[in-house]
């Protein structure tokens, strides 16, 4: 551990911009941009002060009770080297431009609760292909890209040719938490006289922000609510949150979770509590349960990040296999097109991918290779991936008298 401190410091040095100078005579400011690059990460990137503030709006955050944990959780191995510091570097636009703040959905301190619930998230290392900080950079590069994406205020006008490329972009991926709802910061979703400037205004929506999915399974165990307040609905399941939890079946899984944890929660009849629960607070925690857990036949993204998933024998052939990202697009968003040539480029799998190598240039680890980083190419899809997923009678030996034997089963059961 000691070595890669090193390693890290003579990294950092090695890529502070600018051309030779005397080091009696430092450039003003040197020191403070020195200082930025040797933290955990920041390999030769922009400091913050010399990004242009985000565009502010609502009142900003008012006095709240603090964000709390119910189980009071020990803290994730984590919270040793992802500190607040860090955590307000990478992101100091979030909460519609007014930044990081313990009273508002996005905080150091909602994100480390949330990475409580899930201990292995950005911690654990199964693989040998990177090292353990390598992986675990990796992970929290993954889930930031994806947030940069969903939420992120990408403001392409940091591209207007004022500043360097590179400049831009560490100023554009800085940009995520931003938005709380979809289609934020003002969301057409909503009342417009409360568009979604206070987290309280996703109580209500009109008929488009429901996201009701509806089947004879979804129903019976998610059904959508069908309150209303005046002419609007209450059981509305649109995007909140970090990487955009949507529809009702996602909202009654993540409520699930919540119960086998001992917290109260009512996801079904009041959606909104993503964004106004702060014990614990939900906006953060509902994404990152996301990310890090399967839903056949998808894995978790945490786990193909990691390299711990399934990929069958067609994929593993041409490279899908082991530790990549570029199927955990395929899992968010059905997104597959790959990356544009151009800076910043457009929405989706191309932002996802752009966000992913500057994170991971951020903490100073490997993305990996160009055509891992999407799923274009990627054989077999999730969708065309057969599992067995319940069980059925073992029809070779129902004639026998005795017990029946039972034998797995490609589709699902009542309970699935």
């Amino acid at each position: 551990m000691q070595w890669h401190r090193i390693i890290d410091v003579l990294q950092a040095m090695s890529t502070v911009r600018g051309g030779p100078m005397n080091p009696n005579q430092p450039k003003q400011g040197l020191e403070k941009m020195n200082l930025a690059r040797t933290r955990v990460g920041a390999y030769g990137v922009l400091p913050v002060s010399q990004c242009p503030s985000a565009a502010k709006y609502g009142k900003g955050p008012a006095a709240c009770t603090m964000p709390s944990d119910p189980n009071n959780l020990p803290p994730s191995q984590l919270e040793s080297w992802f500190t607040k510091e860090t955590f307000e570097d990478l992101f100091p636009f979030a909460n519609i431009g007014w930044g990081p703040n313990p009273c508002q959905p996005y905080s150091y301190e909602a994100f480390i609760i949330a990475a409580r619930y899930f201990p292995e998230f950005g911690t654990v290392s199964p693989n040998s292909i990177y090292n353990e900080t390598e992986n675990s950079r990796r992970d929290l590069a993954a889930f930031f890209a994806h947030a940069v994406q969903e939420t992120g205020e990408n403001n392409a006008a940091l591209y207007d040719g004022s500043r360097s490329s590179q400049d831009a972009d560490d100023c554009f991926y800085r940009g995520g938490f931003y938005n709380w709802f979809e289609g934020g910061p003002v969301s057409s979703f909503m009342d417009q006289a409360s568009p979604g400037l206070s987290p309280k205004d996703g109580e209500k929506c009109i008929s488009a922000g429901r996201y009701c999915s509806q089947s004879a399974e979804i129903s019976y165990f998610y059904p959508c609510s069908n309150g209303t307040s005046g002419s609007y609905y209450t059981g509305c399941y649109f995007g909140r949150g970090a990487i955009q939890i949507s529809y009702n079946y996602n909202y009654g899984q993540f409520n699930d979770f919540l119960k086998s944890k001992n917290i109260k929660a009512d996801l079904i009849n009041e959606p909104n509590q993503i964004m106004t629960k702060m014990d614990p607070p939900l906006a953060i925690l509902a994404s990152l349960w996301f990310y890090m857990t399967p839903q056949p036949p998808k894995p978790a993204m945490h786990d193909i990040v990691i390299g711990t998933w399934n990929s069958g024998a067609e994929n593993a052939a041409v490279g899908y296999t082991g530790p990549i990202f570029g199927p955990t697009s395929l899992i968010i968003n059905n997104e597959c097109n790959g990356e544009d040539a151009g800076n910043p480029g457009g929405p989706g799998e191309s932002r996802r991918i752009k966000a992913f190598k500057w994170f991971c240039r951020y903490f100073g680890v490997p993305a990996g290779a160009d055509k891992l980083l999407t799923c274009k190419d990627m054989p077999v899809k999730f969708d065309g991936m057969r599992y067995n997923l319940s069980f059925q009678p073992d029809w070779s030996s129902t004639w026998k008298n005795e017990p029946c034997n039972c034998a797995p089963a490609g589709y699902g059961g009542e309970y699935l």
